[in-house]
Parts: C-alpha cells; sequence; structure tokens
C-alpha cells in the first residue's frame, strides 16, 4: 500500500509538470497579440519559457520581437544566446533523453528545427544592416548556410531541405552593394542552384531578378565577353537614382499539433532486454503506420496508442504585396516558402519520431505489464501514469512568417514613404501599411522588411 500511494503521488507531479507546457499552450494567444502589435502580451503570454526546456523559444521569439520594435542590438543579444544554446543543445542531454522514454518529448530541451536555426543568421544579418555594419551582416548569411550544411551532415534522417537559396540570394545582395562584385557573383551562382533543388522539392522556382542579377554581375566582370544579347540592357545598367529591396514577411508558419495513432503488437514479439532489441522492434512497429493492418495477419496481443506531432498550416490571405513609392510601384515575388520547408522536414523526421515514440510507448507498456504481475491495482496505476505522461512535442517557433517575398524598385535619389498593399489571390486589397523616411541613396541599394500577419 506504501508502494501505491508513492505511486499515486508520483503521477500527480508527473500529471502536473507535463501540463506545464505553457509555451505550447499559448501560442494562439501569442500570436494574436503579436499580429494585433501588442508585444509586451505576446512576451507575457510565453509564461515560464524563459527557464527550462523550451528556453531557445524564449530567446528566439523575444530576438524576433525585439527586431519588430527596431531595437536591433537589443535583437541581435538575444539571438547571439539562441545561437550559443542550440549548439550547446546539438550534444544531447543523457538524463533528458532517458527521461523522455518514461514521459514524453517536452521534458528534452528544444533544440529547434534547423529552418529555424537558420532565420536566427537571416534576422541577425538585417539587424546589422540596419546598424551600418555591413560586414557583420555578411558574417550571418555566410554562418546560415555552413550551419545548414553542417546539421544536415549530422541529422538522424536524409534531409531534404541542405541548402537556403533564400539566404544565398541575400548574399549576394549584400555583397554587390558593398562592392564584393567576385563574392556577389559565386553567391548568385550558387542561389540559383539552390534554387534547382527548390523547384524539385518544394515547387518554388527562382525569382525572374535573379537571372538578371547573376547577367549583370558577368558582364561587370567580363564573364560573357560581351555576349548578353538574352538580357534587357536597361536590366543590366545601374539605376540613376538607388534601388529599394522590399523583403514582405507573409503570415506565420504551419504550426505543430498533437494526433494519436494506434499500432498493434502482435503476439510473441519480444521487445524486453537488450536496448538494441528495442530499437529494432520500434522500428518495425513504427513502420505498420505505413501499412495498413490486415485483419488474420497475426493475432494482436495489444493495441499501442501514441502522441505524435503533425503540422497544421494555415494559409495567410495575402498573397503578394504591392509597393508604392514616389508615384512607382512594384510586385512582390516569392522567395522563400517556409511552410513547404517546415512539411518536408517534417515529413524527413517522421520515420525517426514515430520510431521514437514507439520506443517510448513500449517501454510504458512493459512498465505496466510488469507492475499488474506484482499486483493489479498497481498496474492499473503504472498505466494511468503512462497515458497521463503521454504528449507529442508540438513546441516550435511559431512567429516566424509562412512565406518571405522580395520587392524591388528604383526610386530618385532621397526620403521617401512607402505604402504596402497586402492583395489577396484576387488581387484585392486586404490590408494597407507604410513605412516612412525611407533614404535613397544615388546608386545604392536600401533594404528593409515589412511583416503583415494577414
Amino acid at each position: 500500500m506504501k508502494n501505491l500511494l508513492k505511486l499515486q503521488s508520483g503521477l500527480l507531479l508527473l500529471v502536473f509538470f507535463t501540463g506545464c507546457a505553457t509555451y505550447t499552450h499559448n501560442a494562439v494567444t501569442f500570436r494574436s497579440s503579436l499580429a494585433g502589435g501588442h508585444y509586451e502580451t505576446a512576451l507575457q503570454s510565453l509564461g515560464n519559457a524563459r527557464k527550462g526546456p523550451e528556453r531557445l523559444l524564449y530567446l528566439m521569439e523575444n530576438g524576433l520581437i525585439a527586431h519588430y520594435k527596431g531595437k536591433y542590438d537589443a535583437s541581435n543579444r538575444f539571438f547571439e544566446e539562441a545561437e550559443r544554446l542550440s549548439d550547446r543543445l546539438f550534444t544531447r542531454s543523457l538524463s533528458r533523453e532517458a527521461a523522455s522514454l518514461v514521459t514524453n518529448d517536452q521534458v528534452r530541451a528544444y533544440r529547434g528545427e534547423v529552418f529555424e536555426l537558420v532565420f536566427i543568421n537571416y534576422y541577425r544579418a538585417l539587424n546589422y544592416w540596419y546598424l551600418k555594419e555591413p560586414e557583420e551582416a555578411l558574417v550571418e548569411c555566410r554562418k546560415a548556410n555552413l550551419k545548414l550544411e553542417h546539421y544536415a551532415a549530422q541529422a538522424e534522417y536524409d534531409a531534404t531541405y541542405r541548402n537556403d537559396a533564400f539566404i544565398h540570394y541575400v548574399t549576394g545582395l549584400i555583397y554587390e552593394t558593398t562592392g564584393e562584385l567576385n563574392d556577389a557573383y559565386v553567391s548568385y551562382r550558387n542561389a540559383l542552384d539552390a534554387y534547382e533543388t527548390y523547384t524539385k522539392a518544394f515547387g518554388l522556382k527562382a525569382p525572374t531578378a535573379l537571372e538578371q542579377d547573376l547577367r549583370r554581375i558577368e558582364e561587370a566582370l567580363g564573364y560573357v565577353d560581351g555576349r548578353a544579347e538574352a538580357a534587357d540592357s536597361a536590366d543590366l545598367r545601374p539605376p540613376a537614382g538607388g534601388e529599394l529591396i522590399v523583403f514582405s514577411e507573409i503570415g506565420f508558419v504551419p504550426h505543430k499539433i498533437q494526433e494519436e495513432i494506434s499500432l498493434p503488437i502482435y503476439e510473441g514479439e519480444d521487445f524486453t532486454g537488450k536496448k538494441d532489441r528495442l530499437d529494432r522492434v520500434s522500428r518495425k512497429i513504427a513502420r505498420r503506420h505505413f501499412k495498413p493492418h490486415y485483419a488474420g495477419e497475426s493475432k494482436v496481443k495489444y493495441w499501442l496508442r501514441v502522441a505524435l506531432p503533425a503540422y497544421e498550416d494555415v494559409v495567410p490571405r495575402t498573397h503578394t504585396i504591392r509597393v508604392h513609392a514616389a508615384g512607382r510601384q512594384t510586385t512582390t515575388t516569392l522567395a522563400e516558402d517556409l511552410s513547404s520547408i517546415a512539411w518536408q522536414t517534417f515529413q524527413d523526421k517522421q520515420p525517426a519520431v514515430l520510431a521514437r515514440t514507439v520506443a517510448r510507448g513500449l517501454v510504458k507498456y512493459a512498465a505496466s505489464v510488469k507492475a499488474k504481475k506484482k499486483h493489479k491495482l498497481l498496474g492499473f496505476f503504472v498505466n494511468l501514469l503512462s497515458a497521463a505522461t503521454e504528449a507529442a512535442d508540438t513546441r516550435s517557433w511559431v512567429s516566424l512568417p509562412h512565406n518571405v517575398q522580395i520587392g524591388r524598385l528604383t526610386l530618385p535619389a532621397g526620403t521617401h514613404k512607402l505604402t504596402l498593399e497586402s492583395l489577396d489571390c484576387r488581387g484585392r486589397v486586404i490590408e494597407t501599411g507604410t513605412i516612412s523616411d525611407v533614404h535613397i541613396r544615388p546608386g545604392a541599394r536600401t533594404f528593409v522588411n515589412y511583416r503583415t500577419y494577414k
């Protein structure tokens, strides 16, 4: 009886512990506050994420909000700490890994999706550019793809997302703007190559302006030997005034939700004993999620019920952005589809996540069977404990945009006010925003980023 009382107490503590995932529970409130411009309210909804397994998310959300508030130094401090933490978390904590086998993946420190970690560098690059530190901005661009390459090589799955075309493109634009034409040429070429992969994996083609950028640099460096007949000569000449480049960040990236599935365990399947046996059987059972079970094949001993993460996408109403300034206008072009990248990354990881989840379910099931042999009531409480602690890891950087688009506009030198109209798929204006005091210098580029949540 004393052991049963201890088990009941442990059950209550674990239920309380697993119910404290305030970051995940408050994601909807957080996004709603962010979309309304209520930044302080949004930060308050992060709850206790400042410490514990969700600290990386706390730092990334704070970094992005500070960026949108124009506090670029503060934003970089948050993001720098987030980068240091993600590097440390890349080496797994054995104690947390072990705990996740008897509770759930939310007790593990959140280490971030690879595309999330790459976008830390995108925002840091913008921060440094706005702080008039272009060399530091380029460092961030270069770090992004080196980081992506490193994580992809170390992944426990075959990663589709190994090279970020958009980051290469941004790098090329900054290199060209700072006069580093050879480096710009390399970055533009890398971007075009990466967009070929994007076309196959995500259905996203390179922005047409990228090819014009590459031809312009080739001509400036003498690589085309005067053969530029395919290009419009007006596209190859620098603008008489200056060029505005707008990065439009639209909507919200898909967020994770929980789904539950049941998998059959057949008579005679032994998963007790050595860890390699558990791993092998877990992978075998996990494959049953993708292959239907046919009655009569074997006798089902037990239906294993597990919780898995799944992505839920909310497509933004904004299809594109129309930018007006000084009597001129342009429309943005899709350059980065984070929704497709998030979904494909999830698909790549799903078999490994499912196998780990099944392994946890088998450990819990074995514990309940063993407890039931000792005492029927004990087995009941262990089974209840297993159900109470089963939860999918639905954490993610929820404030990231659904996609990023690029708009380019040649403007006279001087100070301008931008009007940005969000257009739906039928071309109707659903929202209008403005950016004041945009300075255009002769023969130079000006970068701005604009966020709409609709």
